[in-house]
């Protein structure tokens, strides 16, 4: 028997008081157009600005430059800033 539970339960009948969430399924949008902000972010980024400096250029958080970034790559169909700018000027995208 568990000492820590109170007398006459031993733990089967214990439920957890919060039901998890149930996670969305995330839609990934390979092969979409790029937003104007995706586009600002990786006209940056092809400059060379760091995250930081976008972020201040931008006024938005280190955070929301990362989250474009991510959203470029999965777009793009690359794994890094680099790729995504040479995919970008391939594509016509960025000049």
């Amino acid at each position: 028997m568990n000492s820590s539970l109170p007398s006459g339960l031993d733990g089967a009948d214990v439920r957890p008081l919060v039901k998890p969430k149930a996670k969305r399924p995330r839609k990934r949008p390979v092969g979409e157009p790029l937003s104007a902000k995706e586009l600002e972010i990786l006209r940056w980024a092809k400059e060379g600005k760091t995250v930081w400096e976008i972020s201040v250029i931008r006024a938005i958080s280190e955070a929301t430059v990362k989250f474009h970034l991510r959203n470029i790559y999965i777009k793009l169909s690359v794994s890094n800033r680099a790729q995504a700018v040479g995919e970008a000027v391939k594509r016509g995208v960025l000049s």
